[in-house]
């Protein structure tokens, strides 16, 4: 018996096998991967929408409250707030709006709940989650308040130019900006700077016509300037109104292709080859980045009577 026993042997996995098992699961992981980061980001995608289908049912109940559609901001200086401000008592967060203290700049303490508070609704989850980390604008100077305001992920149709709704002259001391209070409607979008925008004004038919989409952040923006990354990024305190090119962009120019494109002021996303908009009537869709822009702006403005080809889109 005990010869039996000292016979036996025990068999392990050789270093060869053991080699093979972990090249067949890094194989295995290898063709995984790809798959588990596509449904990621699809999950990704589709919260990105979902935030643009709520701020369709903010900007419609604002409109159903106030009459109009919000204005793209009240002002051109450190006092003013812009449209995305004036969504959040639509999006169940009327506290931060009431908290405003318009007598005090937007960059000023006390009016730290109204400017630096997270948005969810605003933050597309491909690019980046919710926080307040943007530079507050400083007249167009290197900021004096850094790294505390509302970012914002989306932008306003302001029309085929994101300037839309000033024009050039002299106000006051401090401001070169004047309302133009009648722009052309076959340029303007629906929300602008001193825009009063309603539904009847809406020529085009509000199905045809984008309210708000993602917006293009530039990697290296055409002025690259490093003390003022955030403001030529058109990344600066989203819930302002004083920087025109973080709350608007135009159509002009197209979607921008990539990170690579300089601009600051164009719709953009970093899901691959679409960018998403919210059109008036509610709906979202996901347009190609290279779409053509004298079709983008057929869509970008509220008159024109422009047919839409069908498969232009």
């Amino acid at each position: 018996m005990a010869s039996s026993r000292t016979r036996r042997t025990v068999r392990g996995f050789t270093l060869v096998e053991l080699l093979v098992v972990i090249a067949i699961i890094g194989s295995l992981i290898a063709l995984l991967l790809p798959a588990v980061q596509a449904a990621r980001e699809a999950a990704r995608r589709n919260a990105c929408i979902n935030n643009l289908k709520q701020q369709a049912i903010a900007v419609q109940n604002h409109h159903d409250a106030l009459k109009g559609y919000p204005m793209g901001r009240d002002n051109t200086i450190q006092y003013s707030v812009s449209w995305a401000f004036r969504l959040l008592p639509y999006l169940e967060m009327g506290n931060i709006t009431r908290s405003f203290n318009k007598l005090k700049p937007v960059w000023d303490d006390e009016n730290a709940l109204a400017m630096r508070t997270p948005v969810d609704t605003y933050a597309c989850p491909t690019r980046r989650p919710a926080a307040a980390d943007r530079d507050f604008d400083n007249n167009d100077q290197p900021p004096l308040v850094r790294a505390a305001a509302t970012l914002g992920d989306y932008a306003a149709n302001a029309g085929h130019n994101h300037m839309n709704g000033v024009l050039s002259g002299v106000v006051g001391k401090d401001s070169s900006l004047r309302p133009d209070l009648r722009p052309d409607p076959t340029e303007s979008g629906p929300i602008y700077s001193y825009s009063k925008v309603r539904e009847k004004d809406v020529t085009d038919g509000l199905s045809n016509t984008i309210a708000v989409g993602e917006k293009h952040k530039p990697l290296n923006p055409t002025n690259n300037n490093p003390d003022m990354l955030h403001y030529e990024q058109g990344d600066t305190a989203f819930l302002a109104g004083d920087t025109p090119h973080t709350i608007f962009a135009g159509t002009n120019g197209g979607i921008a292709t990539g990170p690579d494109d300089g601009a600051h002021n164009k719709f953009g996303s970093e899901h691959n080859g679409i960018t998403h908009f919210m059109f008036l009537d509610g709906h979202v869709r996901a347009l190609k980045n290279d779409v053509d822009f004298k079709v983008l702006n057929m869509v970008g403005s509220i008159g024109g009577e422009e047919i839409i080809p069908e498969d232009a889109l």
